[in-house]
């Protein structure tokens, strides 16, 4: 079964999805090279010596985090910079794809690549759609499905944009400051500082193409199931439906948590550990850098290469649903949660 997940939605690791394709990506990004942010207090410097794009090196929030001095078991195929290295077949340098933060301009790059490696079926609009969307879309789902592509990019691409929006102007990796809000208000920031990670690579003799390999991100979710849309707008108005009709659980929406969503492996790199090491990296940040001892995430329970990571790397079913009587087939994915210690 193929893993269908309408463009109104996240793409939202419903696990790795099963066909992927390699991207190419062909945005324009010049970097700053000398541009410099301030990150946990101190002065970052965006480096060059990888690509010319705005993408930055995890390697520059090691003293934040534990993923890359720890094991090499640990990280898997990544070297202690975050380096993934794949040896060249004849006198040719070796490739070199380094796991950094994605910046505001690095952003079409990674729609492109999340539209490629969810497939077709991530656009397919017409045959997926449960009743709340129904009720947002249509009529006009007729007519999107004639720009399929175009409107799979646009709603990728806005919703990212959407849930990085804080991060634009300082990138870090440091925890959505949430003291003193209300609930709305702490709902409303975790929709808008999402961290986005991508193994990447600038493109040879190119200052402005990057090949990206693999991506995930990041957010405070509430723990309430359900699986989120691509914009976070929907998501706000979807819960408070569900709180009118008194559907779900209040305390669980109330309880924000990390969540891992759109893990995405280039197909010609899978069976490397790339997605172990992504989801590692994630829980370091989660754990070490943002203080919490739990993640969640959704997982198709009929894809069986998901499950078997999830699963290996020690997530287990929650065993609860976001089942309100318009959920379709939302209601049949897993929400799996990993326990850490304190």
């Amino acid at each position: 079964m193929k893993c269908k997940i309408p463009v109104i939605f996240t793409v939202s690791v419903i696990g790795l999805p099963k066909s992927c394709n390699s991207f190419t990506s062909v945005a324009a990004c010049q970097r700053n090279s000398d541009r410099t942010r301030s990150t946990f207090g101190r002065d970052i410097v965006s480096s060059s010596t990888t690509t010319h794009c705005n993408l930055i090196p995890i390697s520059q929030f090691s003293s934040d985090m534990t993923f890359l001095s720890s094991s090499e078991e640990n990280r898997c195929n990544l070297d202690e910079n975050g380096i993934f290295r794949v040896p060249s077949d004849n006198d040719d340098e070796d490739l070199l794809y380094e796991l950094c933060i994605v910046e505001e301009k690095d952003l079409p790059d990674v729609s492109r690549f999340v539209i490629e490696a969810f497939g077709a079926d991530a656009i397919a609009l017409s045959g997926n759609l449960n009743n709340f969307e129904r009720a947002f879309l249509e009529p006009a789902v007729n007519i999107l499905n004639g720009y399929s592509g175009l409107v799979a990019y646009a709603e990728v691409y806005s919703g990212i944009l959407s849930r990085t929006k804080d991060r634009h102007e300082v990138v870090d990796i440091s925890p959505p400051s949430l003291e003193g809000m209300s609930r709305q208000e702490k709902l409303s920031k975790a929709a808008k500082t999402s961290i986005i990670l991508a193994l990447a690579r600038r493109v040879p003799a190119s200052d402005w193409r990057i090949e990206v390999i693999g991506s995930v991100e990041l957010r405070l979710q509430p723990c309430d199931a359900k699986i989120p849309f691509s914009l976070p707008w929907l998501d706000k108005l979807e819960r408070k439906i569900a709180e009118v009709l008194k559907i779900g659980s209040a305390d669980r929406a109330r309880d924000l948590q990390p969540y891992l969503s759109n893990l995405c492996i280039d197909e010609k790199f899978r069976g490397q550990k790339l997605g172990k090491s992504l989801v590692r990296c994630v829980e370091d940040i989660a754990t070490t850098t943002w203080g919490y001892s739990k993640l969640f995430l959704h997982v198709d329970l009929e894809n069986v290469p998901a499950l078997n990571l999830y699963k290996g790397e020690e997530y287990f079913d929650v065993k609860i649903r976001w089942n309100p009587f318009w959920a379709g087939r939302a209601a049949d994915i897993g929400y799996f949660v990993k326990k850490f210690a304190k």
